[in-house]
Formats: structure tokens, sequence, C-alpha cells
């Protein structure tokens, strides 16, 4: 069964990220830094190696590979929630080599920031929490 809720936007912050900063934290710093406990993000820009993962059903575990080249961000989007209070990011990147050819998985710690990324965060008003879900040992999102 489908679980949804109906929200509505309060506030938009954008923020530039500076070469060296890691992507996921520093998307966690802008949300708390503006107490920001639910929303939606999205971003581009470029980062000079990405660190990306995927969850392996079977092993019930977080796996990543890493890509050791700059790159640039396709895309990225993902949502704001918090578990027990604290910040939670869960985003999925796709970055694209000089090639063209492109990578994808969830943003893990690791992708620095080369040039720019550029992060529009969309704050809404749902309290948006995770609660852990027995079968997988992940904090799924809880939709009432």
């Amino acid at each position: 069964m489908v679980r949804s809720i109906q929200t509505e936007t309060s506030r938009v912050i954008i923020s530039r990220m500076e070469p060296g900063e890691d992507v996921l934290e520093t998307i966690g710093k802008v949300a708390t830094e503006h107490g920001v406990k639910s929303g939606h993000l999205t971003l581009i820009g470029a980062i000079s190696g990405a660190k990306l993962g995927y969850f392996h059903i079977g092993a019930n575990e977080y796996r990543d590979f890493t890509i050791d080249e700059d790159l640039e961000v396709v895309s990225c989007m993902g949502n704001i929630s918090t578990v027990n209070d604290s910040v939670v990011v869960h985003a999925h990147m796709i970055v694209a080599d000089e090639a063209g050819r492109c990578y994808g998985g969830h943003l893990m710690e690791g992708c620095k920031v080369s040039v720019t990324i550029e992060l529009v965060l969309t704050e809404t008003t749902a309290d948006l929490t995770r609660a852990r879900d027995e079968r997988t040992g992940l904090n799924l999102l809880n939709i009432p």
C-alpha cells in the first residue's frame, strides 16, 4: 500500500558550496544551520571524485564504489528528515565523466566539491521522520 501525506513549502534555501567541501556533510550542515528538519533537495555542480552506494538486499547492507576523477554532477535529489531529532540527508546522485559516461547511486560521504555545488533546499511543513524497519534494518521514511 502506498503511503502519502500532503505538505506545503515553507521556504527555500539556496547555498553554494566551495572547493574541498564534502557534499553530503555540507548539506547536513546547511539544513542544521537553517533549522530545516523536513524538505526536498536538488543540486548540481562538479566534484573531484565520487563515492556512491547501493543497498544490497540480500546482505542487508550498503555497498559503495568510488570514481576517482573529475566529474560533473548531472543530477542529485533527495530529502531531509530526522531520526531522534538528528537531521538525516537521503540523496541519490548521477555524475558524468569527460566522455559522458554516467554513474549513479546513493550519495555517500567522500564526494568533494571541485569547482562549486549549487544546492536548493526546499523546506516543507510536514514533520518528516524516519523509523527503523526490522526487515531491512534501515531507517525508512515514517509516513503514518
